[in-house]
């Protein structure tokens, strides 16, 4: 693992102290998995705005379709295709068998 620094400044460094004593982690895995998180949130973000295909966002959060599947479910994020878009994409694979 590699090491960089940062520069922060008061408030971003409460906020992290306050989360690792909550979590009952050091700072260092605190911030690694604000930065997971921050990722998985921007990525979302642009599946939502139709800015990354559902396999791109796979790709990007390093999971398998079925499991971005069901997280998009859990977190209420709806497809940003139209319903024609997808039966345009159903009726092409359905020709594909």
């Amino acid at each position: 693992m590699k090491t960089t620094s940062f520069r922060l400044d008061e408030a971003e460094l409460k906020r992290i102290e306050k989360l690792a004593k909550e979590e009952g982690e050091d700072k260092s895995k605190t911030v690694r998995e604000l930065l997971d998180y921050g990722w998985e949130y921007l990525m979302i973000r642009k599946y939502k705005d139709g800015k990354l295909s559902l396999s791109k966002l796979s790709q990007e959060l390093e999971e398998p379709i079925s499991e971005v599947m069901d997280k998009l479910s859990d977190l209420g994020v709806q497809s940003p295709l139209e319903k024609d878009e997808v039966m345009e994409g159903y009726d092409a694979l359905k020709g594909e068998y």
